[in-house]
């Protein structure tokens, strides 16, 4: 796969074939602060032999929730019970599949993504399903199927490919809806249980430096260059909007994720450094690849995972390396109070998903090529 094409969608899919009063973690476009993990964070693992635990969200009984097969073989989507006589054990939400993302409705519903991509011609699992409070689970629409009718107008592929999709981060909203991101067509959809589908939002293309393409991909490269957004993430705040983040596509210069605040109840709004419209605004940035956030909801604290502290670059040699090169340490940034701390330094690769329980517990699945994990960080 080449790196071009990278700018196209997040980029661990591409290599598998990459209320009341307003909390917020930091207001928008303020200078947040770096510090160590004062308190020296620990990791718990809860469980662990997973088959690719991209998915991870949170029951509405605060039991962590964990979809397998994002990037691996199938598994039952598996809810991990935190407290009573079954404390330690999991009960199967689902029958083995491959699913690329799940979320939980406050109503006790439930939403999947497939774990695939419709890229170069061959289709991948673009369905989107929902789980109804029996049990019961239905394919909702295909979203590459309306991304054929819904371009990304600013494609910045050679060839253009401006329908391609890759649906990959998925959030329910405080009605039971679906939020979708789709990292290839970079825009924010909103579906119903119903089916129907309305565009919240498209994210634009930024000039982002090319001062960090390794040297040995052939050039010459302009002083910048047009990088697509490739959402790859999305969650609902304490303030009911959404929050989307975005991996930043080639040439993945590191701290150049944005992370955005939308109106879910948006119809085509624009997300666009310095000129956002509709419902969309610049939230925070100076992240390196995000693959997920989540909030604390009674704190406003922002847990942003980022892929490699050295970006995109850095963890395709170890995927190329099969092996000889080890895969580099991901980042748990925890937002707050304007200060970013790193938790679990030194603890987390190949990072999946990350979510707040109900009582601030921060779970996180992560090694989603190398024998996945679920654990808890306290």
């Amino acid at each position: 796969m080449a790196l071009a094409r990278l700018s196209r969608r997040a980029f661990a899919a591409s290599v598998a074939v990459c209320t009341a009063g307003v909390m917020t973690a930091a207001p928008a476009g303020a200078h947040i602060g770096h510090s160590h993990d004062k308190h020296h964070s620990h990791l718990t693992v809860l469980l662990d032999d997973l088959s690719s635990p991209k998915g991870l969200t949170i029951a509405p009984n605060g039991d962590p929730v964990v979809g397998q097969g994002a990037f691996g073989g199938p598994g039952p989507v598996l809810e991990y019970v935190l407290h009573g006589p079954d404390r330690g054990t999991t009960i199967p939400l689902s029958d083995p599949f491959r699913y690329g993302d799940v979320a939980a409705a406050p109503d006790g519903t439930g939403w999947a993504l497939g774990a695939g991509s419709a890229e170069e011609g061959v289709p991948g699992d673009t369905w989107l399903y929902h789980r109804d409070v029996d049990g019961n689970v239905t394919q909702v629409v295909d979203i590459a199927a309306y991304q054929a009718t819904d371009p990304d107008p600013e494609d910045q592929d050679v060839p253009a490919n401006p329908t391609e999709s890759n649906p990959y981060g998925l959030a329910a909203t405080h009605n039971g809806d679906a939020l979708v991101t789709d990292a290839a067509n970079n825009d924010l959809l909103r579906i119903t249980p119903a089916g129907d589908v309305t565009t919240v939002a498209r994210f634009s293309t930024e000039a982002v430096s090319t001062e960090q393409i390794p040297p040995e991909i052939p050039g010459p490269f302009p002083d910048t260059i047009d990088a697509e957004a490739v959402p790859t993430t999305v969650t609902i705040g304490p303030d009911g909007f959404a929050y989307v983040g975005e991996l930043k596509g080639f040439p993945f210069h590191t701290n150049s994720s944005r992370i955005w605040r939308i109106n879910p109840n948006a119809d085509g709004a624009q997300c666009k450094a310095g000129a956002s419209t509709g419902g969309c605004r610049f939230y925070a940035k100076g992240f390196t690849a995000i693959q997920d956030i989540a909030f604390n909801k009674h704190t406003g604290a922002l847990y942003v995972l980022e892929l490699a502290k050295d970006g995109v670059f850095a963890f395709e040699a170890a995927l190329e390396g099969a092996g000889a090169v080890p895969f580099p340490d991901a980042v748990l940034l925890k937002v707050s109070h304007n200060k970013r701390t790193e938790l679990a330094k030194g603890k987390l690769s190949q990072p999946g998903g990350v979510a707040v329980g109900k009582r601030g517990g921060v779970f996180v699945t992560d090694q989603v090529f190398t024998g996945g994990r679920l654990s808890l960080i306290h």
